[in-house]
Order: C-alpha cells, then structure tokens, then sequence
C-alpha cells in the first residue's frame, strides 16, 4: 500500500514538491489556509536555480513563458547608480499570482489533493508530514510590502537601497512591475495598503522610489504586506520535516528567495521517494533533508546575514559606491555566495 504524503503549506516549495511527487504516482495531499490565486510578498523572479532544478520536479514547463532578465542594477536613495552589470545566470520573472496557481493545477491534475481555506490540525512529527508553511510569525524590526506598478518603467531587475529600508523593482507578465520593499518597522509611518510602501520608501529617504511611484499606476487589488519577518540562521537539525521558508528565510535583497524555495524541494524528493518505497523509515529520510539543505543553503544564510545589515547603513554604501566607481565590486563573487 502507498504511503501518503501530507504537505503543510502551498508555498512554492510544498507545492512544487507536491507536482514531483504526483507525477511519480505518489498521494500526496496539501494543506494551504490562504486561497489561490492570491498576491504575496515576494521579489517575483527566480534568481540562480538550475535548468535540472525545474526539471527534476517537473516544473520547468510552468516557466517556459516567463520573463528573462540578464542584468540587475542598484541605485542609492537618489537614485545614483552604485553597481550595474550582468546576472551570471539568468533571472525568471513571473509573478506568485500566476505561478502558484499554475502548481496547485497540475498537482490536482496528476491526481493529488489541495485543500485550500483549511488549516491542517495534525502532528508534525508524524510520518509522512512535510511542513512547508513558512516560518513562524515572531516579533521582529521587520516589515515586507508589494504592489504591482505598471508605467514607463525600468526593463532591468533593479534595486534601491534606503536608510533602514530596500525595494527592489522587477517586471512580471501582464505589462506589470513588482514592486517590493523590506523595511525597518518605524512608529511613525502610517498609511493604508496601497500607499504603505511608498510611505516607508519616504521615511527612508529614498526619493527614486517616491519618483518611481508618482509616474507609475498602481494596481490596488495586489497590495500585500507581511510583518514579523524572521532571517535568523536555521538551527541545523529538528525534529520535524522542514523545507522551503519553513526551514529559514534569507534576506530578499539576494533574489534568492524563490530559488531555494525550487531547490529545498528538490532535496527532499528522492529521500522521500526512499521512505515511500520503503527503503529508510522516516526519521532517517528526515535526516537525510536536513544534511542537505546545511550542505546548500547554510553558507548562503550567513554570508547574507551579514551582508544584510552593512547595506542598509549609509556610511558603508559610500564604500559600496567606491568599488563599484573603480569596478573592483565583487558582485560576481557574493552572487556564488548567496546563490
């Protein structure tokens, strides 16, 4: 008799591991207490995942019309450029809107369950259960906002950096632009959703923003924002089956976000494919996930964690604007650090 898989959570890791296991024949039913199709915050293009990555879970087709980005820039508050230059691989920009919803029909279409609107009740540390639903809401410094923009806007994946504060911009389908910020909570900033962004781009002094907003239509029905956003460093073994965000958080300004999402799902597939078959028991397959995503993903949090912080100051982006005036950033190599 085949086991059943039960994911809790229809991030892009529960969902994409929830598409490669179907495909294999394998139940698997996943729990998700939001809705779909539904906007999220997040950067909206997939920075420095492998071809196979997609492939292997059987995803690569729900991307094929993605956008292609191939250089990213990043601007001061001004709007002064500190670094331009070409991504060493290329970024896929389509939005969570779509992409999601494009998961939970092919896993219904391969025969496994999406139950959407329902919280899941059971015991994590059962067999089979997979928990995918993101880290635990905590009481942090941090806020995430984003809004779809549309206008005569930048082709390229661009990043402001402010004082307590960073937006990314991406174009996704549709002639519309992600727009994205990670912000230090300030008590002073009050505004509703559609604006909240820009107005915490303002507190932090970031005026390309505000610019960047004022020629710009904003569309209303994708605003989102989240707080108690968590990066601290993901303990190195639980006792729980972990992937995607509910493993660890890497701060956004990498791109990386969506990336490992794919790839923490990859490292779960085979040694849950040997549990299904009955090769190891289940604690042993656990094992085997939580080596991995340490072996991928534990140097990439660190060095982002660090770097993290260092860009939010404005003493140190005079050092950032100095290497890349001389062309001595070593963007190439904190990508392959971070990626």
């Amino acid at each position: 008799m085949e086991r059943e898989l039960t994911i809790v959570g229809g991030g892009l890791a529960g969902l994409s591991l929830a598409v490669a296991l179907t495909e294999k024949g394998i139940p698997v039913t996943v729990w998700e207490a939001g809705t779909f199709p539904r906007h999220r915050v997040c950067g909206e293009f997939i920075c420095g995942v492998r071809p196979k990555t997609l492939e292997n879970l059987g995803v690569a087709e729900d991307l094929s019309d993605a956008l292609i980005h191939r250089k990213a820039k990043w601007y001061d508050p001004q709007g002064k450029t500190l670094y331009e230059g070409e991504l060493p691989r290329n970024a896929l920009g389509l939005s969570r809107y779509a992409l999601d919803l494009r998961l939970v029909e092919k896993v219904e279409a391969n025969g496994g369950r999406v139950r959407l609107g329902e919280r899941w009740r059971g015991d994590s540390m059962d067999e089979g259960v997979v928990l995918a639903s993101g880290r635990t809401a905590e009481r942090t410094d941090w806020m995430g906002f984003k809004v779809h923009i549309s206008g005569d806007l930048p082709r390229d994946l661009t990043l402001y950096l402010g004082d307590g504060g960073y937006v990314g911009l991406s174009p996704v389908e549709g002639g519309y632009w992600n727009l994205c910020g990670l912000f230090r909570k300030r008590s002073n900033v009050r505004a509703g959703k559609e604006e909240i962004l820009g107005a915490y781009a303002s507190a932090c002094g970031m005026t390309a923003v505000e610019d960047l907003l004022d020629r710009a239509q904003v569309r209303p029905e994708s605003a989102a924002g989240v707080a108690g956003v968590s990066f601290a460093l993901p303990e190195k073994d639980c006792a729980e089956m972990r992937i995607g965000d509910a493993w660890g958080v890497i701060p956004p300004f990498t791109g990386n976000g969506m990336s490992i999402a794919f790839e923490s799902a990859e490292c779960a597939l085979e040694p849950i494919l040997d549990w299904q078959a009955g090769r190891v028991d289940w604690n042993t397959a656990r094992q085997k996930v939580s080596s991995q995503h340490n072996r991928l993903f534990r140097r990439r949090f660190i060095v982002a964690n660090g770097l993290h912080p260092w860009l939010l100051r404005p003493s140190r982006r005079i050092w950032l604007r100095s290497l890349a005036r001389l062309r001595i950033l070593p963007f190439r190599s904190l990508f392959a650090l971070t990626h």
